[in-house]
Protein backbone atom coordinates (compact mmCIF):
# COMPACT_ATOMS: atom_id res chain seq x y z
CA UNK A 1 0.00 0.00 0.00
CA UNK A 2 1.00 3.29 -1.17
CA UNK A 3 -0.29 5.94 2.13
CA UNK A 4 2.59 9.21 1.48
CA UNK A 5 4.50 10.58 -1.64
CA UNK A 6 7.35 12.69 -1.87
CA UNK A 7 7.99 14.15 -4.75
CA UNK A 8 11.13 15.79 -6.12
CA UNK A 9 10.15 19.19 -7.73
CA UNK A 10 12.67 20.27 -10.63
CA UNK A 11 12.24 17.62 -13.63
CA UNK A 12 9.52 15.67 -11.55
CA UNK A 13 7.08 17.92 -11.40
CA UNK A 14 7.75 20.91 -13.50
CA UNK A 15 10.05 21.21 -17.04
CA UNK A 16 12.47 23.47 -15.91
CA UNK A 17 15.54 22.03 -17.82
CA UNK A 18 16.35 24.75 -20.08
CA UNK A 19 16.46 27.29 -17.46
CA UNK A 20 18.53 25.42 -15.68
CA UNK A 21 20.86 24.70 -18.40
CA UNK A 22 21.00 28.20 -19.50
CA UNK A 23 22.14 29.29 -16.07
CA UNK A 24 24.57 27.26 -15.97
CA UNK A 25 26.04 27.50 -19.05
CA UNK A 26 26.27 31.01 -18.00
CA UNK A 27 28.50 30.62 -14.86
CA UNK A 28 30.52 28.23 -16.78
CA UNK A 29 31.34 30.71 -19.64
CA UNK A 30 31.52 33.12 -17.18
CA UNK A 31 34.78 31.25 -15.76
CA UNK A 32 36.02 30.26 -19.19
CA UNK A 33 34.81 27.42 -19.29
CA UNK A 34 33.00 25.56 -22.34
CA UNK A 35 29.12 25.96 -22.65
CA UNK A 36 27.02 22.32 -22.24
CA UNK A 37 24.64 21.40 -25.06
CA UNK A 38 21.18 19.75 -23.59
CA UNK A 39 22.59 16.10 -23.97
CA UNK A 40 26.18 16.35 -22.55
CA UNK A 41 24.58 18.25 -19.71
CA UNK A 42 21.82 15.93 -18.72
CA UNK A 43 24.88 13.04 -18.97
CA UNK A 44 27.12 14.69 -16.76
CA UNK A 45 25.35 16.76 -14.31
CA UNK A 46 24.53 15.08 -10.72
CA UNK A 47 23.38 15.77 -7.51
CA UNK A 48 24.70 16.51 -4.96
CA UNK A 49 25.46 19.64 -7.14
CA UNK A 50 28.33 20.91 -5.65
CA UNK A 51 30.31 17.64 -6.65
CA UNK A 52 29.23 19.01 -10.16
CA UNK A 53 30.61 22.63 -9.87
CA UNK A 54 33.47 20.96 -7.79
CA UNK A 55 34.66 18.52 -10.40
CA UNK A 56 34.40 21.44 -13.24
CA UNK A 57 35.38 24.49 -11.69
CA UNK A 58 37.18 24.05 -8.51
CA UNK A 59 38.63 26.97 -8.54
CA UNK A 60 35.50 29.29 -7.55
CA UNK A 61 33.17 28.90 -3.93
CA UNK A 62 30.25 27.10 -4.33
CA UNK A 63 28.33 30.13 -2.88
CA UNK A 64 29.65 32.43 -5.55
CA UNK A 65 28.60 29.93 -7.97
CA UNK A 66 25.45 29.81 -6.79
CA UNK A 67 24.75 33.71 -6.59
CA UNK A 68 25.51 33.87 -10.40
CA UNK A 69 23.36 31.01 -11.45
CA UNK A 70 20.48 32.37 -9.16
CA UNK A 71 20.93 35.45 -11.11
CA UNK A 72 20.28 34.59 -14.14
CA UNK A 73 17.49 31.64 -13.29
CA UNK A 74 15.32 34.23 -11.81
CA UNK A 75 15.13 35.65 -15.30
CA UNK A 76 13.60 32.74 -16.41
CA UNK A 77 10.79 31.88 -13.71
CA UNK A 78 8.21 32.58 -16.45
CA UNK A 79 9.45 29.65 -18.81
CA UNK A 80 8.77 27.13 -16.45
CA UNK A 81 5.87 25.02 -17.22
CA UNK A 82 3.90 21.53 -15.56
CA UNK A 83 5.17 18.75 -16.75
CA UNK A 84 2.16 16.69 -18.35
CA UNK A 85 0.22 14.79 -15.76
CA UNK A 86 1.97 16.73 -12.71
CA UNK A 87 -1.63 18.68 -11.83
CA UNK A 88 -3.52 15.22 -12.46
CA UNK A 89 -1.12 13.34 -10.18
CA UNK A 90 -1.58 15.88 -7.92
CA UNK A 91 -5.28 16.40 -7.92
CA UNK A 92 -5.54 12.21 -7.27
CA UNK A 93 -3.59 12.60 -4.42
CA UNK A 94 -5.85 15.62 -2.61
CA UNK A 95 -8.83 13.48 -4.05
CA UNK A 96 -7.45 10.05 -2.48
CA UNK A 97 -5.97 11.98 0.92
CA UNK A 98 -2.43 11.00 0.01
CA UNK A 99 -0.30 13.28 2.01
CA UNK A 100 2.35 14.77 -0.36
CA UNK A 101 5.86 16.27 0.37
CA UNK A 102 8.13 17.99 -1.70
CA UNK A 103 11.82 17.20 -1.16
CA UNK A 104 13.84 19.40 -3.35
CA UNK A 105 17.34 20.97 -3.93
CA UNK A 106 15.54 23.96 -5.78
CA UNK A 107 16.35 27.05 -3.47
CA UNK A 108 13.46 27.95 -1.49
CA UNK A 109 12.60 31.27 -3.08
CA UNK A 110 12.60 29.73 -6.48
CA UNK A 111 10.03 27.06 -5.47
CA UNK A 112 7.55 29.69 -3.84
CA UNK A 113 7.37 31.61 -6.79
CA UNK A 114 7.03 28.89 -9.37
CA UNK A 115 4.53 26.72 -7.12
CA UNK A 116 2.24 30.04 -6.61
CA UNK A 117 2.19 30.94 -10.10
CA UNK A 118 1.39 27.62 -11.23
CA UNK A 119 -1.11 27.18 -8.66
CA UNK A 120 -0.21 23.74 -7.22
CA UNK A 121 1.51 25.69 -3.73
CA UNK A 122 -2.08 23.94 -1.95
CA UNK A 123 -1.24 20.18 -2.86
CA UNK A 124 1.40 20.24 -0.65
CA UNK A 125 0.94 18.91 3.46
CA UNK A 126 4.79 20.31 3.65
CA UNK A 127 7.80 21.76 1.44
CA UNK A 128 11.77 20.81 2.10
CA UNK A 129 13.51 22.75 -0.36
CA UNK A 130 17.15 24.38 -0.48
CA UNK A 131 18.29 20.75 0.19
CA UNK A 132 21.36 20.07 -0.82
CA UNK A 133 21.97 16.42 -0.36
CA UNK A 134 18.55 14.47 0.09
CA UNK A 135 19.89 11.91 2.00
CA UNK A 136 20.31 13.99 5.22
CA UNK A 137 16.54 15.04 5.00
CA UNK A 138 14.76 11.62 4.39
CA UNK A 139 14.72 10.44 7.90
CA UNK A 140 13.71 13.26 9.64
CA UNK A 141 10.80 13.65 7.59
CA UNK A 142 10.13 10.38 8.33
CA UNK A 143 9.96 10.54 11.48
CA UNK A 144 8.67 14.32 11.75
CA UNK A 145 5.33 13.07 9.81
CA UNK A 146 5.11 9.66 11.34
CA UNK A 147 5.62 7.72 7.94
CA UNK A 148 5.94 4.33 7.66
CA UNK A 149 8.86 3.72 4.95
CA UNK A 150 7.14 0.46 3.19
CA UNK A 151 3.61 2.81 2.67
CA UNK A 152 6.39 5.88 1.40
CA UNK A 153 7.01 6.31 -2.38
CA UNK A 154 9.37 8.68 -3.13
CA UNK A 155 9.35 9.82 -7.02
CA UNK A 156 11.88 11.52 -8.89
CA UNK A 157 13.84 11.84 -12.42
CA UNK A 158 17.58 11.69 -10.82
CA UNK A 159 19.77 9.11 -9.64
CA UNK A 160 20.19 11.34 -6.30
CA UNK A 161 16.45 10.25 -5.87
CA UNK A 162 16.69 6.87 -6.26
CA UNK A 163 19.70 6.43 -3.58
CA UNK A 164 17.47 8.93 -1.22
CA UNK A 165 14.34 6.92 -1.01
CA UNK A 166 16.94 3.44 -0.67
CA UNK A 167 18.76 5.77 2.05
CA UNK A 168 15.13 6.12 3.84
CA UNK A 169 14.07 2.58 3.44
CA UNK A 170 11.29 3.90 1.31
CA UNK A 171 9.82 2.80 -2.20
CA UNK A 172 11.15 4.98 -5.31
CA UNK A 173 10.06 5.65 -8.70
CA UNK A 174 12.04 6.92 -11.47
CA UNK A 175 10.34 9.51 -14.18
CA UNK A 176 11.73 9.98 -17.56
CA UNK A 177 11.12 13.43 -18.36
CA UNK A 178 13.42 15.36 -16.20
CA UNK A 179 17.19 15.11 -15.71
CA UNK A 180 18.70 11.98 -15.81
CA UNK A 181 18.19 8.73 -19.05
CA UNK A 182 17.27 5.86 -18.11
CA UNK A 183 20.63 4.06 -18.03
CA UNK A 184 21.65 6.51 -15.48
CA UNK A 185 18.65 5.80 -13.74
CA UNK A 186 18.22 2.52 -14.04
CA UNK A 187 22.04 2.54 -12.41
CA UNK A 188 20.23 3.22 -9.37
CA UNK A 189 17.64 0.21 -9.47
CA UNK A 190 13.96 2.28 -8.81
CA UNK A 191 11.63 -0.16 -7.43
CA UNK A 192 9.63 1.50 -10.33
CA UNK A 193 9.94 3.43 -13.66
CA UNK A 194 7.47 5.89 -15.37
CA UNK A 195 7.66 7.40 -18.17
CA UNK A 196 5.57 10.58 -17.32
CA UNK A 197 3.23 11.91 -14.23
CA UNK A 198 0.17 9.55 -16.00
CA UNK A 199 1.77 6.78 -15.64
CA UNK A 200 2.83 7.78 -11.97
CA UNK A 201 -0.76 7.88 -11.26
CA UNK A 202 -1.49 4.66 -13.00
CA UNK A 203 0.77 3.47 -10.33
CA UNK A 204 -0.81 4.91 -7.33
CA UNK A 205 -3.94 3.83 -8.15
CA UNK A 206 -3.61 -0.21 -8.21
CA UNK A 207 -1.03 0.43 -5.10
CA UNK A 208 -3.03 2.48 -3.07
CA UNK A 209 -5.75 0.33 -2.72
CA UNK A 210 -6.37 -3.28 -1.20
CA UNK A 211 -8.21 -4.90 -4.12
CA UNK A 212 -7.77 -8.47 -4.69
CA UNK A 213 -6.12 -9.22 -7.79
CA UNK A 214 -6.96 -12.59 -9.52
CA UNK A 215 -4.18 -14.45 -10.96
CA UNK A 216 -3.74 -14.09 -14.97
CA UNK A 217 -2.13 -17.38 -16.82
CA UNK A 218 0.71 -16.20 -19.35
CA UNK A 219 3.49 -17.08 -21.57
CA UNK A 220 6.79 -16.39 -22.35
CA UNK A 221 9.41 -18.09 -24.19
CA UNK A 222 13.26 -18.05 -23.96
CA UNK A 223 13.95 -18.35 -27.94
CA UNK A 224 17.05 -20.57 -29.12
CA UNK A 225 18.35 -19.01 -32.39
CA UNK A 226 20.10 -20.22 -35.07
CA UNK A 227 23.18 -19.60 -33.96
CA UNK A 228 22.46 -21.35 -30.45
CA UNK A 229 22.29 -17.51 -29.29
CA UNK A 230 19.03 -16.33 -26.73
CA UNK A 231 16.65 -13.76 -27.30
CA UNK A 232 16.43 -11.01 -24.28
CA UNK A 233 14.32 -7.89 -24.93
CA UNK A 234 14.04 -4.51 -23.10
CA UNK A 235 10.81 -2.97 -22.15
CA UNK A 236 9.66 -0.42 -19.88
CA UNK A 237 7.03 -2.88 -18.31
CA UNK A 238 9.69 -4.66 -16.30
CA UNK A 239 11.19 -1.25 -14.43
CA UNK A 240 13.54 -1.16 -17.87
CA UNK A 241 14.72 -4.62 -16.89
CA UNK A 242 15.74 -7.29 -19.61
CA UNK A 243 13.40 -10.27 -20.20
CA UNK A 244 12.26 -12.35 -22.65
CA UNK A 245 8.70 -12.48 -24.94
CA UNK A 246 5.37 -13.44 -23.79
CA UNK A 247 1.86 -12.39 -22.89
CA UNK A 248 -1.61 -13.19 -21.80
CA UNK A 249 -3.21 -16.48 -22.96
CA UNK A 250 -7.10 -15.86 -24.50
CA UNK A 251 -9.85 -17.09 -24.22
CA UNK A 252 -10.34 -20.56 -25.72
CA UNK A 253 -6.83 -20.37 -26.69
CA UNK A 254 -4.40 -23.50 -26.26
CA UNK A 255 -0.87 -22.43 -23.79
CA UNK A 256 1.14 -23.17 -26.85
CA UNK A 257 -0.88 -21.63 -29.59
CA UNK A 258 -0.60 -18.30 -27.26
CA UNK A 259 3.15 -18.59 -27.18
CA UNK A 260 3.20 -18.90 -30.95
CA UNK A 261 0.81 -15.88 -31.12
CA UNK A 262 2.96 -13.56 -28.65
CA UNK A 263 6.06 -14.21 -29.88
CA UNK A 264 5.38 -13.72 -33.61
CA UNK A 265 3.76 -10.27 -32.29
CA UNK A 266 6.55 -9.02 -30.31
CA UNK A 267 9.17 -10.16 -32.29
CA UNK A 268 8.16 -11.92 -36.02
CA UNK A 269 9.84 -14.72 -34.95
CA UNK A 270 7.88 -18.60 -36.11
CA UNK A 271 8.75 -21.10 -33.59
CA UNK A 272 10.47 -24.48 -34.90
CA UNK A 273 9.69 -26.36 -31.64
CA UNK A 274 8.66 -25.72 -28.32
CA UNK A 275 9.01 -27.74 -24.72
CA UNK A 276 7.83 -26.71 -21.28
CA UNK A 277 10.67 -25.65 -19.35
CA UNK A 278 8.77 -24.23 -15.84
CA UNK A 279 6.09 -22.66 -14.27
CA UNK A 280 6.12 -19.92 -11.97
CA UNK A 281 4.34 -17.46 -9.50
CA UNK A 282 4.69 -13.55 -9.94
CA UNK A 283 2.66 -11.50 -7.17
CA UNK A 284 2.96 -8.21 -7.18
CA UNK A 285 6.58 -8.10 -8.34
CA UNK A 286 8.05 -4.52 -7.87
CA UNK A 287 9.81 -4.78 -11.29
CA UNK A 288 6.65 -4.83 -13.16
CA UNK A 289 4.87 -1.21 -13.96
CA UNK A 290 1.75 -2.21 -11.66
CA UNK A 291 0.39 -4.94 -9.23
CA UNK A 292 -0.33 -7.73 -11.11
CA UNK A 293 -0.12 -11.80 -9.98
CA UNK A 294 1.01 -13.96 -13.41
CA UNK A 295 1.41 -17.40 -13.39
CA UNK A 296 4.23 -17.71 -15.72
CA UNK A 297 4.36 -20.65 -17.98
CA UNK A 298 7.83 -20.29 -19.21
CA UNK A 299 9.02 -22.60 -22.46
CA UNK A 300 12.41 -23.07 -24.72
CA UNK A 301 11.64 -21.96 -28.28
CA UNK A 302 13.88 -22.42 -31.21
CA UNK A 303 13.59 -20.42 -34.13
CA UNK A 304 15.82 -21.10 -38.20
CA UNK A 305 15.19 -16.92 -37.91
CA UNK A 306 16.97 -14.24 -36.67
CA UNK A 307 15.75 -11.38 -37.85
CA UNK A 308 13.83 -9.41 -35.36
CA UNK A 309 10.68 -7.03 -35.83
CA UNK A 310 9.50 -5.30 -32.55
CA UNK A 311 6.28 -4.43 -32.04
CA UNK A 312 5.64 -1.68 -29.13
CA UNK A 313 6.07 -4.50 -26.16
CA UNK A 314 10.14 -3.27 -26.47
CA UNK A 315 12.49 -0.97 -27.36
CA UNK A 316 15.97 -2.90 -27.82
CA UNK A 317 16.46 -6.49 -28.83
CA UNK A 318 19.97 -8.89 -28.10
CA UNK A 319 20.71 -11.99 -29.12
CA UNK A 320 23.17 -13.22 -26.12
CA UNK A 321 24.94 -16.20 -25.43
CA UNK A 322 23.86 -17.61 -21.90
CA UNK A 323 27.21 -15.59 -20.38
CA UNK A 324 26.16 -12.19 -21.55
CA UNK A 325 22.77 -12.88 -21.14
CA UNK A 326 23.35 -12.58 -17.18
CA UNK A 327 25.61 -9.64 -17.27
CA UNK A 328 22.02 -8.00 -18.47
CA UNK A 329 19.95 -6.08 -15.95
CA UNK A 330 17.39 -9.09 -15.62
CA UNK A 331 14.12 -9.45 -14.68
CA UNK A 332 13.49 -12.01 -11.77
CA UNK A 333 11.59 -14.39 -13.52
CA UNK A 334 13.65 -14.61 -16.62
CA UNK A 335 16.95 -15.22 -14.23
CA UNK A 336 15.09 -17.77 -12.51
CA UNK A 337 14.33 -19.42 -15.99
CA UNK A 338 17.98 -18.78 -17.18
CA UNK A 339 19.00 -20.69 -14.34
CA UNK A 340 16.42 -23.74 -15.61
CA UNK A 341 17.82 -23.56 -19.09
CA UNK A 342 21.61 -23.37 -17.85
CA UNK A 343 21.33 -26.70 -15.54
CA UNK A 344 18.95 -28.69 -18.10
CA UNK A 345 20.27 -27.18 -21.53
CA UNK A 346 21.71 -30.80 -22.31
Amino acid sequence: MIRNLIFDWSGTLVDDLTPVLEATNHVFTLHGKPPFDRDTFREKFYLPYHGFYQEHIPEVPIDQLGKIFREVFGKLHHSITLLPGSREVLEYCALNKLPVFILSTVHSDDFIHQANRLGVDRFFKKTYTSIVDKRNAIHSILEEHHLRPEETLFVGDMEHDIETARHGGVRSCAVLTGYDSLKKLQRALPDHVAPDMFAVTEILRRHSTLETIPPTPTVGALIVGPSKKLLMLHTHKWSGLWGIPGGKIKAAESSEDALRREVFEETGLPLKTVRFAIVQDCIRSKEFYKPAHFVLLNYIGHTTQSKVILNAEADEFRWCSLEECYQLPLNTPTRILLDWYRDHAK
